[in-house]
């Protein structure tokens, strides 16, 4: 009796375990090879030169966008993706004015869920 307790509770745990799937959601991956990675500085009208590639988590991909300092660039959110994985890439010139400039690379799969990449540009 004492065994058949125990296996039981072995048995409900297993199962209850293999029941708690976690949630995967997308990724940005920023691809290196003359494209900006990271935080970086240039010079004024310097050119910015981004390539990404976004994945799919658990579900499909619904849509991307690219926002410096929170506003959608022109041309995004593009929601004519490929549903599994999405390689792309911009070229931009940077600002004629000195600062910081914040790039956002963010996927949206079909349940809402998002993964994204921030860089920082310094202008100087």
């Amino acid at each position: 009796m004492k065994y058949r307790t125990i296996y039981l509770i072995l048995i409900l745990l297993a199962v209850s375990f293999s029941g708690c799937e976690k949630k995967k959601n997308p990724t940005v991956t920023l691809l290196n090879g003359n494209f900006i990675t990271n935080n970086t500085t240039i010079s004024t009208g310097g050119l910015l030169k981004f390539k990404w590639e976004a994945s799919k988590g658990k579900t499909d991909l619904s849509s991307f966008t690219v926002l410096m300092d929170g506003s959608d660039l022109p041309g995004f959110p593009n929601a004519n993706i490929p549903a599994d994985v999405y390689l792309d890439s911009i070229y931009l010139e940077g600002s004629s004015q000195t600062g910081n400039y914040t790039f956002s690379f963010q996927v949206t799969d079909t349940d809402g869920n998002i993964g994204d990449r921030n860089v920082v540009i310094t202008v100087e």
